[in-house]
């Protein structure tokens, strides 16, 4: 065998391995976008179960906001909760939205741009909840006593008393707000804290997040000389 021969044996192998590293890098990646889908269609059953409770919620608040219509008292504290649940399902159709824009088949990077995005838009969604749950507790409470029990909350319980409850939950909002950004950066890389986020973002997301992060390191290795 001549030089020749033996350069050209060498360049047809090199060519069958190149191949079949292409080939395995294919089925890695196909592996790994098949386990974060999976992952994903947790989330996103997930995600339809929150908006069909917020429409059930205002279906329920727009029958009471007709039965008192002419009633104040009750139609006031029934139309901020039903503005805040309209509010959940705005928010909750746009993680839907951005769920359904994540795609396997594009760039990894790309992909995981967008499985963050919506991971930070849960995020903030759920701490703007837990901000306001303190100030809407009042209204809900006046609107379940009288919708499921039939009990007025202002001849049971003081007015002073509901106006005192509604101004602490008022109160509590700029100092929550205060603390999260006081305290946020000495958290921000604690172990805790950021299981913490990944849980209200969903397990489910973090799943996926962590396939892709696999792939990428896999395309990094794959792409050095």
């Amino acid at each position: 065998m001549n030089l020749e021969e033996l350069r050209d044996q060498w360049v047809a192998q090199n060519d069958k391995l190149e191949k079949s590293l292409r080939l395995n890098a294919g089925l890695w990646r196909e592996s790994g976008a098949h386990k974060a889908r999976g992952a994903l269609s947790g989330l996103s059953r997930a995600i339809w179960i929150e908006l069909i409770i917020n429409l059930v919620a205002m279906v329920l608040l727009g029958s009471f906001i007709a039965d008192h219509i002419r009633e104040t008292r009750f139609l006031v504290p029934a139309i901020a909760l039903d503005l805040f649940a309209l509010g959940l399902m705005i928010t909750v159709a746009q993680q839907l939205a951005a769920l359904g824009q994540v795609d396997f088949t594009a760039p990894i990077l790309e992909s995981q741009k967008r499985l963050e995005a919506l991971r930070i838009q849960r995020i903030r969604g759920t701490k703007w909840i837990l901000l306001l749950a303190p100030l809407l507790w009042t209204p809900l409470f006046i609107v379940a006593l009288k919708g499921f029990f039939g009990v007025d909350a202002y001849a049971v319980f003081s007015s002073a008393w509901l106006v005192i409850n509604l101004l602490f939950g008022l109160g509590l909002i700029p100092l929550m707000l205060w603390a999260s950004k006081k305290f946020a950066g000495r958290f921000e890389h604690s172990p805790f804290v950021r299981r913490l986020l990944d849980d209200i973002a969903g397990r489910n997301l973090t799943a996926a997040r962590a396939c892709l992060d696999r792939l990428a390191d896999f395309g990094d290795e794959t792409d050095e000389p």
